[in-house]
């Protein structure tokens, strides 16, 4: 798995919970896809070991690299309402 520097030095200490199983799990089998203006593309998908909380996963533009990887509760809560696939 490849994964820029700010991956490495700063957003998988910010979240340590986030597992790297979950990112693979969630770049193969997306819920959701969408590019972003500056070209990163970010996926979603719901992790059960995480009580069905969705983790949302940055990618570069090449749809390989990790940028990011939070669970994203507002994703989650739009879900809860309907307005998110899940």
């Amino acid at each position: 798995m490849k994964m820029t520097d700010y991956f490495i030095e700063f957003a998988s200490q910010k979240h340590p919970e986030v597992q790297r199983e979950w990112i693979e799990r969630v770049l193969a089998n997306p819920i959701k896809r969408e590019v972003q203006p500056n070209g990163r593309i970010s996926y979603w998908g719901n992790i059960s070991e995480a009580e069905g909380r969705a983790l949302r996963v940055i990618t570069l533009e090449d749809g390989e690299t990790i940028h990011n990887a939070f669970v994203d509760r507002n994703f989650y809560k739009r879900q809860q309402r309907g307005e998110e696939p899940s």
